[in-house]
Formats: C-alpha cells, sequence, structure tokens
C-alpha cells in the first residue's frame, strides 16, 4: 500500500472515529437520564447500562468470525446505518413518551449492531496503519477519545438538560451517518475483498472458525491471562461507572453540573495517559505499563470509599482515565503485533465476548450494593476487585508482555471492481504455543463500545 494511501484512510478513520464518538458522548447520558427519569431507580438505571451488553456475551462470539470472513469496510459502514436507524427510533420512542420496556428493548437492538463493528475496525487498522505508527494511531485514539470525554459531559448534560433525550439520539444518529460516509471514502483493498459465500456455508463455517480463534487465545498466554483479569475488572469500574448518574444525581434525576465535571475529569486523564503512553512504550515493556495501570485503577476506586463528594469523585475519574489510556494503549499495540491478521477479528471479538459477560451482572450487583448499603460500600467493593486484578496482571504472562515488531508487506490493488473469490477453507490455528505468526501486525472504535 502506497504511503500517500496509508495516511488518507488514516485520516478518515481518525475523522470517523471523532464524529461518532462526540455523538455517543451526548447519547450516552440520554438513555441512563432518560430511564432515570421514568423510574427514579437506581437498579433500572443500572439494567439499562447492563441490557446494551448482553448481546456482546453472545454475539460477541461469532461476531469477530464474521469480521475476519467478511469485507471490513463494507461491514463497518453497514453497520453505522443501522445503527443510525435504531438511534432514531430510540429517539421516536422519546418523543412518544414511551414506557421503559421498548426502550430498553431498542437499546439492546442497538447492542447487537454493534459487537460487529468493533472487531471490523481492528482488522481494518491492521491494513491501513503501518506497524510502525499503530502505537502512535492507538494512542491518537485513546486521546480523541479522551479529549471528547471532557467536551462530551458538558455537551451531553447540556443537550439532555435543556433538550431532551430526543435531540440527543438524534444527534447520535447523524454522527453514525457520518461516520458510515467517511468510512465509504477509504481505499478497496484486494486484501480486504471476501468472498461471497452462501448463507449455509457462513454458518457452517462459524463453529470451527470460532474454535479456532479460541485456540489463538489459549495457546497464547498473555491473551489468556488477559482475558481472565478483564473479565474480572469488569466487577470492579463498569459496575461503579453503571451507578453513576444515580450517586451524582439522585433518584429524581436532575442532572447537574457535577456530573459533567467528573466525567471531564476521566477525559482529561485519559488524553494524558494516551500522550504519555507512546513515550513509555519506548522506556518501559507492555507488560510494566498494564500492572501499573490496573494497580492505580485500584487507587483511584478506593479514594471514593474514604470520602464520597464530588472532589473525591473528580480525582478518582481522573485517575481512572488515566490508567485506562496506560493500559488500553499497550494492550492493543502488543494484541495487534501478537496475532495473525487472518484471526484478529475473531480474538478481539472473542475478548470483548468473554469480559463483557461480567459487565451485566457487575452493573446490577453494583445498583443492588449502592442501594442497600451506599456508595463507599460500592466504591470499596470495586476496588477490592481491582486490587485482585492487579494481583493477576503482576504475576501472570501479561505482566511481561512485550511489543512484537515484524515487518509490514500488505500492497495496495486500485481497481475498485469488487469480485466474488473462491470459498477460502477453513483456517486453523497457528501452532506455536506461545506467539502466533505475525503476517500483518499491528483494539471502539472504542466508543460505541467499551474497551477491552
Amino acid at each position: 500500500m502506497s504511503d500517500r494511501i496509508r495516511r488518507r484512510d488514516e485520516v478518515l478513520l481518525r475523522a470517523a472515529f471523532i464524529v461518532s464518538s462526540g455523538g455517543d458522548w451526548i447519547f450516552r447520558f440520554a438513555l441512563p437520564a432518560l430511564v432515570l427519569r421514568l423510574t427514579g431507580s437506581a437498579i433500572s438505571t443500572a439494567l439499562t447500562y447492563a441490557v446494551e451488553f448482553v448481546p456482546y456475551v453472545v454475539i460477541g462470539l461469532f461476531s469477530g468470525v464474521v469480521a475476519d470472513r467478511a469485507d471490513r469496510r463494507r461491514l463497518m459502514i453497514r453497520c453505522d446505518v443501522a445503527s443510525a436507524v435504531i438511534v432514531t427510533g430510540i429517539g421516536a420512542l422519546c418523543l412518544a413518551h414511551a414506557s421503559v420496556g421498548p426502550v430498553m428493548a431498542a437499546a439492546f437492538l442497538l447492542g447487537c449492531v454493534r459487537p460487529f463493528s468493533f472487531p471490523a475496525f481492528q482488522g481494518f487498522l491492521t491494513e491501513r496503519v503501518a506497524l510502525e505508527r499503530r502505537a502512535a494511531m492507538n494512542a491518537w485514539l485513546q486521546a480523541a477519545d479522551g479529549t471528547l470525554s471532557m467536551v462530551g459531559p458538558v455537551a451531553g448534560v447540556a443537550v439532555v438538560a435543556l433538550l431532551g433525550p430526543t435531540v440527543a439520539s438524534l444527534a447520535n444518529a447523524v454522527s453514525f451517518t457520518l461516520s458510515a460516509a467517511l468510512i465509504s471514502g477509504t481505499a478497496v483493498l484486494a486484501a480486504g475483498r471476501r468472498g461471497r459465500l452462501p448463507l449455509r456455508a457462513w454458518c457452517r463455517s462459524l463453529g470451527a472458525d470460532s474454535v479456532a480463534g479460541l485456540r489463538v487465545v489459549v495457546k497464547n498466554r498473555g491473551l489468556l491471562w488477559a482475558t481472565a483479569l478483564l473479565t474480572l475488572s469488569n466487577f470492579s469500574f463498569p459496575a461503579v461507572t453503571a451507578n453513576l448518574i444515580y450517586i451524582v444525581a439522585g433518584p429524581d434525576g436532575r442532572l447537574s453540573a457535577s456530573l459533567a465535571v467528573v466525567s471531564a475529569a476521566q477525559g482529561l486523564g485519559a488524553v494524558l495517559g494516551a500522550a504519555a503512553a507512546p513515550a513509555l512504550l519506548r522506556r518501559f515493556s507492555a507488560g510494566a505499563l498494564m500492572q501499573s495501570a490496573m494497580g492505580a485503577m485500584a487507587v483511584a476506586l478506593l479514594l471514593p470509599a474514604v470520602r464520597i463528594d464530588v472532589g473525591a469523585l473528580t480525582v478518582s475519574w481522573f485517575l481512572a482515565g488515566a490508567s485506562t489510556s496506560l493500559f488500553i494503549v499497550p494492550w492493543r499495540t502488543y494484541r495487534q503485533g501478537a496475532v495473525d491478521a487472518a484471526y484478529l477479528g475473531r480474538v478481539v471479538g472473542l475478548q470483548r465476548a468473554v469480559p463483557f459477560a461480567a459487565v451485566p451482572l457487575g452493573a446490577v450487583s453494583g445498583g443492588l450494593l449502592l442501594t442497600e448499603f451506599g456508595a463507599p460500600a460500592l466504591f470499596a467493593g470495586a476496588a477490592a476487585v481491582q486490587f485482585l486484578v492487579w494481583l493477576g496482571t503482576r504475576f501472570s504472562p501479561l505482566g511481561s508482555a512485550s511489543s512484537p515488531t515484524a515487518p509490514d508487506t500488505r500492497e495496495v490493488v486500485e481497481p475498485t471492481v469488487e469480485r466474488p473469490a473462491p470459498a477460502t477453507p477453513r483456517i486453523s490455528p497457528p501452532r506455536d504455543t506461545e506467539r502466533v505468526a505475525v503476517i500483518d501486525p499491528v483494539d471502539m472504535r472504542t466508543q460505541h463500545e467499551d474497551s477491552a
């Protein structure tokens, strides 16, 4: 692929990420705020957060196979278009003053679409970004998300409080539409074209190909430990995040500037952490950064357990944002280099599906803990779980992981006429027990989804 095409596609990917994440940050406050106003219940609000993640658990198990077999570019465009339609429907439900049931059903439907987009984006990134630029690209994406998380809460609270959830939903629908348009402007690669297999053949291959992705994870101890530790970690910070609006706004659901300040602090921390990550990766191993980030997250969650007020929450969320970036950038860079591009979609899908299985349970459990024992008990429990995650990272193979390097050899093919290719045989995972052979080494889009 020529450097000019790479640079152009990288710019388009960055722009698509910015517009879609900006809309998401507004919508992120619209849905739980709407449910809180309808029910006045912390548990119902946390359940809304959980419902969005349920599809990831089931669909995520095979969404990566689809991302590896389908044309990733076309798949992302279709996911964005479908998401725009669903979010528009949520706006219509808000306008019609619908009950909480249809709203949750629409949120669930949106969750059924998003699991396909993220693994496709990760595989697409390996095609368009050169190896030596991937750490910088991951850091840029994380920093951009952090910047939006500073501006987004202010815009989100303002839009939801002043204009209502309907406008917030429509804004997110527009962002999905613009994202689809930007991705459609990227080049078509011969390596990115996939043959159009009959539906029956697709269905038959899902099981075997999903197992192949599982074998890749099992045979690489770093990937295996990361999957287990991320699953445990989703019982900590997501459990608190799911209940943040209730903690700050109270049972009446009145959004205040405090919520924007706390969330913006997380964004500032994420920006600074992402900005520092590439330089730190040149001095320290990926494993050292990841274990330090997990420890910092445990400290961040412990602070509000000692003192629960806006100041403590602001400091806690700042540290959480910084530690998240300092984990995500080295983790994604390590995974992009350790996994063959042909397997990356299913590995990403699997490593989101399994950890996300803990999110609904963690969110609802957090709501129950908050209701019965109060916010300090919720934060203390989350900090204890995160401490265990730090121990696991410190003493597991993940703690000694490093970012592999290899030459990037993919060439671009300029013709844009898409022709079906012959059916490809099922891929069996490599036999290397510690790392996968790299063909084109290098994770939501993070926004439309939580990072894994």
